[in-house]
């Protein structure tokens, strides 16, 4: 049995009112993967969601953004006035550049993402310093983490772990997922859950059991007992059977004829069965195989022609969703920090969040790189070590097995 190590609730507060940081637990796998939230669960431990997950992340917000500077009502001004306007409320855009730094707003989206994405919704508590200036974002429990909503549909607050108005509306910011009304996000884990099922069955039972029998089928042993007791016999029969392994010679007292039984597994029903399930949980998180390192011939022409789509779809909708989050929660909260603004009175300028645009040349460029690190028959200065490779490319290296 495998040795478990506890390492215990300890924690250390991050200054934050209900979030801690603990130290992880070391379980058998098993036993790790009980009492998950089941759409975490599956995103864990299921090696093709994970990497539709986190690829659809990665090419959401790796490239980055810009914030851009505008006047909001630029009715009836010049060209001339408008960058006049702009100039003097440069200090708010330099001031909102640096505490996205600050609290890493870049990897904040993609947990965001990561989180909505397999949860329904993300939540982040924002973190004040002694001047009541965001310092931090720290990432809350989704699940734990539920909007209250007046009956006029208006946010009140949030409940967290089960403290209804734990946090003001101002405290966090919320992102959710294929929302219909705005507060409740729907994961997209769930459609395939059947299909994880299936998918785990076959990997984790079908084809080694496949794979066990095909090199050593099952057999009929047939035990010569006469003269011996039935408590002998039965003794006799038992200890042989609990001897014979494939490849393992074994020394008998009696006399024993064995009798293989033919077995004719349908691999390529399994196999089948495996692809179908493989397409089935792509086609739901709309990622392109080839991305996934699933492409059994790579097509330049037709793999570009699937990217735009890709990023013009997909990726476009989660970059657009964030945008208006992002300029909503965040931006325009700093402004009338910034500015001395009460909350509600209008602004005279806005922050916007600007995408850095992604086009298939980054894939290929990657792969080229790649490529060359890898030198001829991986002779390169990645030195033939192929778990490089999936991690430059971002492939879920359990692919690499």
């Amino acid at each position: 049995m495998a040795k478990k190590v506890y390492h215990g609730a300890l924690a250390r507060s991050f200054g934050a009112a209900y979030t801690k940081y603990y130290e992880w637990a070391v379980k058998e796998r098993s036993e790790y993967y009980e009492g998950l939230e089941k759409h975490y669960r599956e995103f864990r431990r299921d090696s093709l969601v994970r990497s539709c997950v986190v690829t659809n992340a990665f090419y959401a917000t790796s490239k980055g953004f810009e914030t851009v500077l505008e006047v909001a009502d630029p009715g009836g001004l010049s060209e001339e006035q408008i960058a006049t306007e702009l100039e003097e409320y440069r200090h708010v855009k330099d001031e909102i550049d640096a505490l996205n730094k600050i609290v890493n707003m870049d990897r904040v989206l993609f947990i965001a993402q990561l989180k909505r994405s397999v949860y329904g919704s993300a939540g982040f508590e924002i973190v004040l310093d002694r001047n009541k200036v965001p310092e931090k974002l720290i990432s809350l429990e989704s699940e734990e983490l539920k909007p209250d909503v007046s009956e006029d549909w208006n946010l009140t607050g949030y409940t967290y772990r089960g403290k209804k108005g734990a946090y003001d509306p101002d405290s966090v910011l919320y992102f959710v997922n294929l929302s219909f009304d705005g507060f409740n996000g729907i994961s997209d884990v769930e459609p395939v859950l059947d299909i994880i099922k299936t998918r785990r069955t076959i990997i984790e039972k079908d084809l080694p059991e496949t794979a066990e029998k095909l090199w050593s089928p099952p057999l009929i042993l047939t035990v010569d007992v006469e003269g011996l007791s039935d408590e002998d016999a039965d003794k006799a029969v038992t200890d042989i059977i609990a001897n014979v392994e494939p490849g393992k010679s074994i020394a008998l007292s009696q006399k024993v004829t064995a009798t293989p039984i033919e077995v004719k597994p349908d691999i390529p029903g399994l196999v089948q069965s495996l692809e179908y399930c493989d397409l089935e949980i792509m086609g739901n998180f709309k990622t392109p195989r080839f991305l996934l390192n699933r492409e059994k011939q790579l097509n330049r022409a037709t793999s570009e022609k699937e990217f735009e789509a890709y990023i013009n779809g997909v990726i476009a909708e989660i970059q657009r969703y964030f945008k208006r989050e992002v300029e909503r929660q965040w931006y325009d909260r700093q402004v009338h920090r910034i500015l001395g603004i009460d909350d509600g009175d209008p602004l005279p300028i806005r922050v916007k969040h600007v995408w850095n645009p992604i086009t298939v040349e980054d894939f290929y460029e990657m792969a080229d790189a790649v490529s060359k690190l890898w030198g001829v028959q991986g002779g390169g200065p990645l030195g033939g070590r192929l778990d490089k490779v999936w991690d430059l490319m971002h492939w879920d290296k359990k692919e690499l097995k």
